[in-house]
């Protein structure tokens, strides 16, 4: 202060000496104080008025105040809320992530299935359509064939044979005839696939020492059931079936040294087809009901032939489920058809198979693996050579049914 006249204006009127005012007396202090700056405010003039506060903060005690923390009931809930999902450990950010990416890695599988089911069904659909139409045009020929014969069994005969084109007698014409076959191959091709694949199936429902046989059936191809690629398994299976399906598929009657029914080739042919159309709508309910030998003797002792073979090549006496059954049945006479109708034509159409370790050709020749996986390693190796035989191709007159082999690659 640098007025000490309104200092000792102000200080000569209090009777208490400043000097004596300690920490001890403060509240005592304070009181006295107030009141005498009270007493004394009409003498002091305007700065005194001024510095007022100045003096009553120098004789007022400086406590010690404590800054209170800004925290606001929102945070501390918050923190309570992080701090308790914290001791539960099922919200962190790791299994957070580790979640994610199952789910992406599910997601992505279940497109990928969708995607390749809806092809599958395309397909299937595309099939079912002009199977019905070949099956209308055949029920049509059918209808024909048999008024025809029923006109001819009144009339006379002529002595000379009437010549004519090779399938022109036939009640359907060339065309139908092979679209037919080529739509028996597809299905013939599609049922053993899902014989083999519920063959697996059992190896996974049943503990009955399949898994064992089948293991040691591929140990010479270096591949086993558990192997990553669970679709080279099943090729390899599909091949060694379908060795078993189609042998001796050249001779006549679909067995070795087989000797022809008819010794006529054209009333073989018509035979052979006859057949094709009575057995063609055959089902698996007629053949629980009545047997298969109820409806063709041949049939029936094909099957049993081929049973006792895929028996024999499994070394599998286990009694067999009924589903893998009825798989059986409809690859074996899916097979059977295509032999009757390969020899309602002619001649005969041919059979084409491969043998291990040939060169591979695409011209005849259809790589199952590297036709799936072009687009992605791109160019096909230097060289390949044939592994497996998965399915057999088939001459069909002026076309090619290309067979379906799995090769190893060098270069």
């Amino acid at each position: 202060m640098t007025d000490s006249t309104e200092f000792k204006a102000v200080t000569t009127c209090n009777t208490c000496k400043p000097a004596t005012i300690s920490r001890d007396d403060t509240e005592a202090a304070d009181a006295r104080s107030l009141k005498n700056l009270n007493s004394t405010a009409p003498l002091s003039n305007s700065r005194t008025r001024r510095n007022g506060p100045h003096i009553l903060s120098w004789l007022l005690p400086k406590s010690k105040r404590k800054p209170k923390p800004d925290v606001s009931p929102n945070t501390v809930e918050c923190e309570n809320m992080s701090q308790l999902l914290k001791d539960w450990g099922v919200f962190s950010l790791d299994s957070l992530r580790k979640e994610v990416v199952e789910a992406n890695e599910h997601r992505d599988a279940a497109l990928q299935e969708v995607s390749e089911m809806k092809l599958s069904l395309g397909e299937l659909t595309a099939k079912l359509v002009s199977l019905e139409a070949y099956c209308s045009e055949l029920k049509k020929a059918l209808k024909q064939a048999t008024s025809a014969k029923n006109m001819q069994s009144h009339s006379k005969r002529s002595a000379r044979p009437v010549s004519g084109s090779r399938d022109s007698f036939l009640p359907v014409s060339h065309e139908v005839m092979v679209e037919g076959f080529l739509q028996i191959v597809s299905e013939a091709r599609l049922s053993i696939k899902q014989f083999c694949k519920v063959l697996i199936q059992q190896v996974e429902d049943t503990d009955n020492g399949l898994s064992d046989k089948l293991n040691l059936l591929l140990r010479p191809y270096q591949i086993t059931l558990s192997d990553k690629h669970p679709k080279l398994v099943l090729y390899h299976l599909e091949a060694l079936m379908n060795q078993a399906m189609y042998q001796d598929f050249e001779n006549c009657t679909f067995q070795k040294n087989g000797s022809p029914r008819c010794l006529d080739p054209k009333q073989e042919q018509q035979e052979s087809f006859a057949s094709f159309v009575a057995l063609r709508n055959l089902s698996w309910n007629e053949v629980l009901k009545k047997g298969t030998k109820h409806h063709c003797e041949d049939l029936g002792r094909f099957c049993d032939q081929k049973m006792s073979c895929v028996v024999s090549i499994l070394n599998w006496s286990w009694p067999w489920a009924e589903q893998l059954l009825q798989c059986f049945f409809v690859a074996s006479k899916c097979v059977w058809l295509l032999h009757l109708l390969a020899f309602s034509f002619v001649p005969p159409l041919t059979i084409l198979r491969v043998e291990e370790d040939r060169a591979f050709d695409q011209t005849y020749m259809e790589d199952v693996l590297l036709d799936k996986q072009r687009s992605r390693n791109g160019p096909p190796p230097s060289s390949s050579q044939v592994k497996l035989m998965v399915t057999p191709g088939f001459y069909v007159q002026d076309r090619l049914l290309k067979c379906r082999v799995l090769c190893r690659y060098s270069g």
